[in-house]
């Protein structure tokens, strides 16, 4: 690809459509590996061990979003808008800062954490088996930033294809390795830890040969400066936006690591794998998330208003029926849910997502408003908005869990005020920029069959599903079943709505 191909005016449909369905595509065979992954792990380790590990694994995770300040995204806004200027040498320099903010800071954290491990796995952990893991997946914190900022780029470009084959690579790398080690009955959480870091070595390797293939050219065509200026303007719009990175899953990963701390392994086990479960609607939904933040910024800057009204209204009205559906899927099947995947063992987790089911929307619409403020430029209102609902999470948690000993129904309630703090005031401010229209009408009746549905499944869920090991595969039969009705019913019922959909993405093409 030369590059006249990677900075060509390409238009919105084609964004939405083409790469939309290469995003969908690599979905479809990417995104069940993980879980298939998930349930191999909690299916042979213990609760606690799964609790510890993931519990790890997001401290790492955390660490990785934030470390660098936020240069890492600011990458997906500076990008664009430097390509669309022709601005090519401020494009290659902000690259090269980030990449060396990775490097050196990334270097000092990870020692930080590896000398610090048995500190960490005591009195934080309460396991001193954390420590091993904690050594081990070091490598994988400096891994993981290179893999994030290959891409950022990937995503400014909106290359739907390269940024897809990474996680393919990773996901399948980490199930190969996984494997071995559950074939050869030498699975535990250190050789778990060793495949997760494999799989990523091998994402990397992908990774890298992508970049250098299809990007060296178009970094040539710029020099490379370190204008104060441009490290200035850099540096602030990523100081304001480090700490709204990944908004949707960092309510759940705090939560995450408070519930390590206040309860231990065992009770952070429940919790992982129902966080796990919380975040299956992203599989459909992320997908399209991830060009919400390049794409409004370049309508912005070329100043196509209709355009993003439009794209902002289809993203409101659609969005908003599937995270319903889904959290009537969640209420009714929660328990069945978790039982099919992860064993009886974690069926409390299943309960929990049962009770967080109905509230999934302000999630979803959460990070569809994080992604229109990114693209605007608001840095500053995210962070605000982020900060006010991790404090109303953090104190509700210790109110919740330590005051009144609710244990993970406090957590679960906790994440829940987070999210609706954070979809009241991010909402607020959007609207201020771009009135959202949302029709009542629509949601309304899509609620209200959404609801009746839910209802009548819980209710009779128990003449079809046995909650058993022994009948995991008779449960996934049955549960098929249902969700094929339960969607053949909203289809049938949104039938106009759909054809008015196919519609709106003409009118986009004519545009």
């Amino acid at each position: 690809m030369n590059d006249i191909d990677l900075l060509a005016d390409e238009p919105l449909a084609h964004k939405l459509i083409k790469k939309g369905s290469w995003l969908y595509f690599f979905m479809i065979i990417t995104a069940p590996v993980a879980y298939f992954v998930r349930v191999i792990i909690s299916n042979k380790l213990g609760i606690d061990d799964v609790g510890l590990f993931y519990s790890v694994l997001g401290l790492i995770g955390l660490l990785s979003i934030y470390h660098d300040l936020g240069l890492t995204e600011s990458l997906q806004y500076f990008l664009p808008k430097y390509r669309i200027e022709k601005k090519f040498s401020h494009f290659k320099s902000v690259i090269i800062i980030t990449l060396i903010a990775q490097v050196t800071i990334g270097i000092l954290v990870a020692l930080a954490i590896y000398f610090g491990s048995n500190r960490l796995a005591l009195h934080h952990f309460r396991s001193p088996e954390a420590g091993h893991v904690i050594r081990i997946l070091c490598w994988y914190f400096i891994g993981i930033n290179f893999l994030t900022v290959f891409n950022s780029i990937y995503i400014s470009f909106q290359d739907a294809i390269a940024s897809s084959l990474t996680d393919f690579f990773r996901s399948y790398g980490i199930l190969a390795f996984t494997l071995i080690f559950w074939l050869s009955n030498t699975l535990t959480t250190t050789t778990f830890t060793i495949a997760r870091i494999s799989g990523l070595g091998i994402a990397l390797l992908v990774s890298s040969i992508i970049f250098f293939k299809k990007y060296r050219y178009t970094l040539k065509l710029g020099s490379l400066t370190f204008e104060k200026t441009l490290i200035k303007t850099q540096l602030k719009y990523a100081f304001r936006v480090f700490l709204g990175a990944n908004v949707g899953t960092l309510l759940g990963q705090v939560d995450q690591q408070l519930i390590v701390n206040f309860l231990g392994p065992l009770q952070a086990g429940y919790y992982a794998n129902f966080f796990s479960l919380v975040g299956m609607y992203s599989v459909i939904v992320l997908p399209i998330l991830s060009l919400v933040f390049p794409i409004v910024t370049e309508l912005i800057t070329k100043a196509h208003y209709e355009k993003f009204a439009t794209f902002q209204s289809i993203l409101y009205k659609y969005f908003s029926v599937f995270a319903l559906s889904i959290g009537g899927l969640f209420f009714a099947f929660g328990p069945e849910i978790a039982s099919v995947l992860f064993g009886t063992k974690f069926m409390y987790s299943g309960q929990l997502l049962m009770y967080i089911g109905p509230f999934l929307i302000f999630n979803v619409l959460t990070s569809i408003n994080y992604g229109i403020l990114a693209g605007f430029g608001k840095v500053k209102q995210r962070v605000i908005v982020i900060g006010r609902a991790l404090l109303v999470n953090v104190v509700a948690n210790i109110i919740f869990i330590l005051g009144l000993g609710w244990g993970l129904m406090g957590a679960v309630i906790a994440l829940i005020l987070g999210w609706l703090v954070l979809r009241g005031l991010s909402f607020r401010i959007v609207n201020k920029h771009q009135a959202i229209s949302f029709e009542r009408k629509f949601l309304r009746k899509n609620l209200l069959i959404i609801g009746a549905i839910s209802i009548v499944y819980y209710f009779l869920k128990s003449h079809f599903l046995v909650l058993s090991n022994g009948y995991r595969f008779e449960n996934i039969g049955y549960l098929a079943i249902a969700i094929v009705v339960y969607y053949g019913v909203i289809s049938l019922v949104n039938l106009g709505s759909i054809k008015g959909l196919l519609r709106e993405i003409k009118i986009i093409r004519k545009g």
